[in-house]
């Protein structure tokens, strides 16, 4: 599983008004973790804010994503590259790679990506 460091919860907090792709970004992280207002930007940063949000990214239970969440998600970074997405914010980068892991463990049917033996 692709970690997020807090220094990258850090730097996305303190935008004040992120670029598009981040918030895109955030809004595909938000949905994995069946977060509401997914798109609230200032809800995003509370969620940043949060001491557990690491564990929570750490721990997320793939098999308990419902496969519409998984679609929304996809969506918010459809045709987004690592390469795109570093060049506007590298902290947001590890984010684009977690949701993307969740992703492809969601595709695979995997479950939890905190348990040994479910990685790829």
């Amino acid at each position: 599983m692709t970690a997020v460091k807090k220094g990258d919860l850090t730097e996305i907090k303190s935008l004040a008004n992120p670029p598009q792709l981040v918030k895109d970004v955030l809004s595909a992280t938000m949905t994995l973790l069946q977060e509401e207002n997914v798109e609230d930007f200032r809800y995003v940063k509370r969620f940043l804010a949060d001491p557990s949000s690491l564990k929570r990214l750490e721990e997320v239970d793939v098999s308990v994503i419902p496969p519409e969440l998984v679609v929304k998600a996809r969506g918010y970074i459809d045709g987004f590259t690592e390469d795109k997405v570093r060049s506007v914010s590298a902290a947001t980068t590890s984010f684009f790679r977690w949701v993307n892991d969740v992703l492809s463990k969601a595709g695979s049917g995997a479950g939890d990506l905190s348990k040994p033996g479910n990685s790829s």
